[in-house]
């Protein structure tokens, strides 16, 4: 066993933070990892999220070594934004620490527990806590794109969050944001540490998926979730409540207006103008990344209706299914759609 081992991340974009994971799981066993960032260059909220997250599970399924960083101090934003402290070292913010405002929003962790609690004190269900967590979120990712682009998008993150609560099991909820005003550009990272999508859908009888890049592509679907297919009780009044349109809604909106990302299992899947692309993964849960870019999301409010319209047509289409597979939800993306 060697004594020590460095390891030193170049970007954390999101591409950067993926290809520095798959290198740091290759690094043999070792009695000291040592995390250089001197040269770290780039960093974005996917990145931090991604990259945190894992170190936190290199470091527990490499026990009994131990993992040490050095170099950091010069990362004032990354140290503003509560990266660090995320994965266990002691400097910079705490993860929601920053109070933020409408160009960024620091790492953030949103405990299962304490969306409960807070629900028994204020007498409330536990899903409007995360609906008027979801507020903020939307306004930053939104910013001036119009009233039905930020509606969409807050209904979108609402479901997408109380997805979260309902059923990936998992104990917190991760996010983060940036605006860069130069490009006007807006990215949201949301990741939870849960079951994952696959098997998630695998509770679902009529779903049918064995690999995680088709779970990711049936997920994108509109109507596709546990509640929806078993016909559980509506509780909320709005009408997208539990239906499994904040996916397909956010994935569409973000692919017209900038890009969509989804990781889960050992895949992941980006949407962009440019298409469809998929990347190797290792990844426990799930991890989103909304980009847009606001000129071009600002000329889609004309068309979000006829979207809408055309996912209920496709949620219509999937009642009458009894076995959905990746390769039908492939070629009902694959139609056309409004843009």
């Amino acid at each position: 066993m060697e004594q020590e081992i460095t390891f030193q991340p170049v970007r954390l974009d999101m591409p950067g933070a993926i290809r520095a994971i798959a290198e740091l799981s290759k690094l043999p066993p070792a009695q000291w990892y040592v995390i250089d960032f001197s040269r770290l260059e780039w960093i974005e909220p996917f990145g931090m999220l991604f990259f945190a997250r894992q170190l936190r599970v290199f470091r527990d399924q490499r026990r009994p070594g131990r993992c040490r960083a050095i170099n950091h101090e010069r990362h004032g934003y990354a140290a503003h934004m509560g990266f660090f402290q995320s994965f266990g070292l002691n400097f910079g913010n705490e993860p929601g620490e920053a109070p933020g405002n409408t160009q960024y929003l620091p790492i953030t962790e949103l405990t299962i527990e304490d969306i409960k609690r807070e629900a028994r004190e204020r007498f409330e269900d536990p899903r409007q806590i995360i609906e008027c967590r979801c507020e903020p979120l939307a306004g930053v990712l939104a910013r001036d794109a119009g009233c039905e682009v930020r509606d969409t998008l807050s209904y979108s993150l609402r479901e997408i969050f109380r997805n979260v609560l309902e059923h990936s099991q998992a104990g917190s909820i991760w996010y983060a944001a940036q605006y860069w005003p130069a490009k006007r550009a807006v990215e949201l990272c949301i990741l939870d540490q849960g079951i994952g999508i696959r098997r998630s859908l695998a509770r679902n009888p009529h779903v049918s998926v064995r690999e995680d890049e088709d779970a990711l592509r049936v997920a994108l679907l509109p109507g596709v979730s546990g509640i929806a297919f078993k016909g559980g009780p509506r509780q909320r009044r709005d009408e997208w409540a539990n239906s499994g349109y904040g996916l397909f809604m956010t994935s569409q909106l973000c692919a017209r207006g900038g890009s969509f990302t989804i990781c889960s299992g050992n895949r992941g899947l980006t949407l962009s103008g440019e298409g469809t692309s998929t990347f190797d993964t290792g990844f426990e849960g799930t991890a989103l990344r909304l980009e847009l870019f606001l000129p071009e999301v600002q000329a889609l409010n004309g068309s979000l209706a006829a979207l809408r319209d055309r996912g209920a047509q496709i949620a219509g289409e999937l009642r009458h299914t009894a076995n959905l597979t990746a390769s039908m939800s492939s070629r009902m993306l694959a139609k056309d759609f409004p843009r």
